[in-house]
Parts: structure tokens; C-alpha cells; sequence
């Protein structure tokens, strides 16, 4: 019995392989060094997953409305969507008409990753004015409709004191930024871009407070290590500033204790199938007045050692990254305050990365 379960897990393993082969090998054998271009004309790719059958799915925060250039106060619409990309290249859409807001000098938020289980897509939003769809996590089945799975906004006015909201949802100190699933599939993980939370909601929906940081500052990218633990990006503690970032790692009972500081806004992180962790840098933060520095984010690869190397610079805003089961790592890129349709999927093959040969990160 158990040798048949494993030649059929062999078996699954070698399928799952060949369809993301599909959507990824071909530009192996013609590709230049350095990043290669998936898909483009995005607006503002966020977080992104990958199913059993190869398909990708990207987070679009969405984009300004040509009408309203130039207004200065927040502004929403819905054009927040996700896509799906399957192993042919064709992109579709998995879900629209989600709510996309405008803070101006802030940025913008929308829908900020996603997820999959049990062929489920899960959705989660940032920010933003509608208090049905804004700050939750929506679930979609296949071919169905965007209902809500989980109200984080609901649960922050539940916990927050009556005094503090002052009669106004938006107030509220809350803006999901990242998703991630439990290696177990039991619960969900949100980290908080507004108030140093990091929440875990479990499969029938209910939230609570897994860990916290002192100040709020704003948490962003999360990832589970190879030791099961969840790591998280601590993008700076305010002002902003450069190797004003962190990662930070969380105990079964939520406590946190830094795994590497000196970061400058570290905006994702993962970890190669080797188990070296990789940290996204969202800009320079060179200038205090204006942080947000154009094409100045990195890619910084830390080995166990807790040294350092940069991968690759010179990135235009790139807001998140996934690896492949074959080791290679896709990029968004144009993620944040950039033009409509300027966004991008780029892939990194393994090979390209630069990881050590005896690490075994390319399979």
C-alpha cells in the first residue's frame, strides 16, 4: 500500500512538473541571461500563486481612472481583478470588479495576493472604501462568483475601542498586505501593512491576533521556512528609512525574534527549494522626503550563514515573488506607482540566480 502511494505521489510529482514545464521551459532554450518577460501590460501585479495544473494567478491592484489624474484626494473604483495565466501563455480573468483606491502620495491598494486550496481561490484585499469587499479575504469556486470568506476590517472594529474609530471604517488602522497558507492547509496568514499584525484565520473564517509588533509598522511579505515556521517582512519602522527593514520569525505561539535587520524595505520574501531565503526590496529609500525611489529595488539572497549578496538590482518596483517546484522565480515588477498597463511578470531561470551548486536549488 505504501509503495503504491509513493510511486503515485512520483507519478503526481513528474505531472505537476510538466505543466508548469509548459508554461515555463520554452524560454529556456532561446532565453538571454537575466530576466525574461511572461506577461506585461498589467496594472500594479501584487501577489501571486501557482495551481496543481500549472496556472498562474496574479493579484492586479488595479489603476486610476484616466478622469481623475491629477485629483488629490483618494479616489476608488473597481477595477482591482485577478488573472489567471495558464501553461499556453493565455491570460483570462478569475475574478473582477474589485475595489481599487487611490491614496496618491501613499500609493494605491487593491487586491493584494492570492492563494489556492482545494482548487479555491482565495483572494485578499487591501485598504479601501467598500467595507463589503475592502480588508477581507475573499473565496471564489471554480467558475463562480467573489463571496466573502473572511471580514479582517470586521475584526479590527470589533477589537479596536469605540473611541477610536470615530464613526468611520477608514480610520481604522488595517491594510492587508500578504497571504499565506499553513504548510498543514488548516489556516490562513495576513500580515498587516498599517498596524504590526500578523492575523491567522482559520478554515471556517473566524480571525484572530497570531503575533504583533510593537509602533505598527507596516508588515509585508510572509512565507513559511523549511522549519514550518512563518517568516515576515518588516517593511521599516517609521520614517522609512534605508536598513530600516527586517524579517522576522514567529513561534508556534506567535512569538517573534529577528532572523536579519539592516534591510531596506523589504517588501517579500521566500525560499528557494534549497531553503535559502530570498528578500525583495521594494526601493533605495535614499531620499526621507520621497522614499519611493524608481528602479532602485533589489533582490538579496541570505545564506545560512546570514551572509548577504545581491542577486539582481535595478528593479522597478517589484511587489512580490514566488518560486517554482523547478527552482526558477517569477517577479512583479511595476507593483506600485506606476502608469496603467506598465506592470509585469518576469521569470528568473534557476540556473540564473547564482545559488551555490551543493545547495541543490535547482531541481
Amino acid at each position: 500500500m505504501y509503495g503504491g502511494r509513493l510511486h503515485v505521489q512520483r507519478v503526481w510529482r513528474r505531472v505537476f512538473r510538466l505543466c508548469v514545464a509548459l508554461l515555463f521551459g520554452a524560454f529556456t532554450a532561446c532565453a538571454q541571461p537575466g530576466p525574461q518577460v511572461l506577461v506585461e501590460g498589467l496594472n500594479q501585479p501584487r501577489g501571486m500563486a501557482l495551481d496543481h495544473a500549472g496556472n498562474l494567478y496574479i493579484a492586479e491592484a488595479g489603476t486610476l481612472d484616466p478622469s481623475a489624474e491629477g485629483i488629490s484626494t483618494p479616489l476608488t473604483n473597481y477595477s482591482g481583478r485577478v488573472l489567471r495565466m495558464a501553461p499556453d501563455r493565455s491570460v483570462t480573468v478569475a475574478a473582477d470588479r474589485l475595489p481599487f483606491t487611490n491614496y496618491v502620495a501613499a500609493g494605491d491598494v487593491g487586491p493584494a495576493d492570492v492563494a489556492l486550496v482545494d482548487d479555491m481561490l482565495y483572494v485578499l484585499t487591501g485598504e479601501g472604501y467598500d467595507d463589503g469587499l475592502s480588508r477581507a479575504i475573499l473565496r471564489i469556486a471554480p467558475g463562480g462568483e467573489p463571496e466573502l470568506f473572511a471580514s479582517i476590517l470586521a475584526f479590527v472594529q470589533s477589537i479596536e475601542p469605540p473611541n477610536s474609530l470615530m464613526g468611520a471604517s477608514a480610520l481604522l488602522a488595517s491594510n492587508p498586505y500578504a497571504l499565506a497558507v499553513a504548510p498543514d492547509g488548516a489556516a490562513f496568514y495576513v500580515s498587516d501593512g498599517a498596524s504590526g499584525r500578523v492575523f491567522r484565520i482559520d478554515r471556517s473564517g473566524q480571525i484572530r491576533i497570531f503575533a504583533e509588533l510593537p509602533g505598527m509598522p507596516p508588515l509585508t511579505g510572509l512565507a513559511f521556512g523549511p522549519d514550518g515556521r512563518l517568516y515576515i517582512a518588516m517593511l521599516s519602522e517609521l520614517p522609512l528609512a534605508p536598513g530600516n527593514g527586517a524579517v522576522y520569525v514567529a513561534d508556534a505561539d506567535g512569538t517573534l525574534s529577528i532572523v536579519a535587520a539592516g534591510l531596506t524595505l523589504p517588501v517579500d520574501i521566500a525560499f528557494d527549494t534549497a531553503g535559502t531565503l530570498y528578500v525583495l526590496e521594494f526601493s533605495s529609500a535614499a531620499n526621507p522626503a520621497n522614499p519611493y525611489a524608481a528602479a532602485s529595488g533589489r533582490l538579496v539572497r541570505i545564506d545560512s550563514a546570514g551572509g548577504r549578496s545581491v542577486v539582481l538590482d535595478s528593479l522597478e518596483y517589484p511587489t512580490a515573488m514566488l518560486f517554482t517546484p523547478d527552482g526558477d522565480l517569477l517577479l512583479t515588477l511595476g507593483g506600485a506607482f506606476s502608469p496603467a498597463r506598465t506592470g509585469r511578470i518576469v521569470r528568473v531561470a534557476c540556473a540564473e540566480l547564482g545559488a551555490l551548486p551543493e545547495t541543490g536549488a535547482c531541481s
